[in-house]
């Protein structure tokens, strides 16, 4: 990626850029607003960012975790936030592996079970995590059979679609998802006004900046010895399949040939902008400006998605 590339996608990266998410939400009042428009309900006292984009084990051959942001109030509560803007098909299991991180720093040597404090795991995602339509999921254990009986372990799990506009949560949370999707906002909103001068902040850092593009080359690597890999074991299946004769092998082929033209993951997304109601412009905007499509390539996918919808 050339340096110029790398600098305009550091000047249009947002909120949902994990790296950007991270650092504007190093500011514990931010951070402190922002949990209390999730958890409304809580009494939240004064918050201490812990740990933020760091790699923490619990032993040396442990399997590590990066929060975006971790957190704690003043009652030992902690908070793991995330931006998710890719659907990998794996969040109930990096859920219970995060929540298990938690759970370490919830109980002290010589502590009573029952004194652990109480911990929350919050995604921001860029599309429906299940699929079921929700603007808003949360998760908790329940004992099987008696769904109404209070099993409080102290964990709860929350999942946010911020393409989804069925506005199911609280004004003041609302207006900070629209902000997230790149929807119109309340721009009196005393939050809002904070968080686009924190992003301004970071955008300044010369200290970031730099960590930002090291990471990006990092990443984009990483990302090319990835598809690198997957371009030679296709070739060598495709080889054999033809070799032999096979029909499997040409189904594969045919199969593989979709998959080079159409990146499923964002044909998904697409049909989930559809199935929560967005507008074509709508939906073109939300990938153009949050994931980075260029217009004809949204327009693509959009098209595609809605005759898939419209097909008898």
């Amino acid at each position: 990626m050339a340096q110029t590339d790398l600098e305009k996608r550091w000047e249009q990266a947002g909120l949902t850029d994990d790296f950007i998410f991270s650092k504007v939400f190093l500011d514990p009042v931010i951070a402190r607003e922002m949990i209390h428009r999730v958890l409304p309900e809580l009494p939240l006292g004064k918050v201490t960012i812990l740990n933020s984009q760091q790699e923490l084990t619990s032993t040396y051959d442990a399997k590590g975790v990066r929060f975006d942001i971790y957190a704690e109030d003043e009652d030992g509560n902690h908070y793991d936030v995330e931006m998710q803007v890719v659907n990998h098909q794996n969040l109930p299991q990096r859920t219970r592996f995060y929540q298990s991180s938690l759970a370490n720093d919830a109980f002290e040597r010589g502590q009573n079970y029952s004194q652990a404090d109480n911990a929350y795991v919050i995604f921001f995602c860029c599309f429906d995590p299940f699929g079921l339509g929700e603007q808003r999921y949360e998760i908790k254990r329940q004992v099987s059979k008696y769904p109404d009986y209070p099993y409080r372990d102290g964990e709860t799990t929350l999942f946010f679609d911020i393409t989804n506009l069925r506005q199911t949560v609280g004004p003041k949370l609302q207006n900070f998802l629209d902000l997230l999707a790149g929807r119109k906002v309340d721009g009196e909103d005393d939050f809002i006004v904070q968080l686009r001068q924190r992003i301004a902040h970071v955008k300044q850092d010369r200290k970031w900046r730099k960590e930002y593009m090291q990471r990006t080359l990092y990443e984009m690597d990483i990302e090319n010895d990835r598809r690198r890999a997957v371009l030679e074991g296709r070739k060598e299946g495709l080889q054999e399949g033809r070799q032999q004769g096979r029909k499997e092998g040409r189904q594969e082929g045919r199969q593989e040939g979709r998959s080079e033209g159409v990146d499923e993951e964002r044909l998904a997304l697409v049909r989930d902008l559809i199935s929560s109601g967005q507008t074509k412009e709508q939906a073109e905007n939300f990938l153009i400006n949050i994931r980075k499509l260029s217009p004809q390539q949204a327009q693509y996918y959009y098209q595609l998605a809605n005759s898939e919808r419209t097909r008898p």
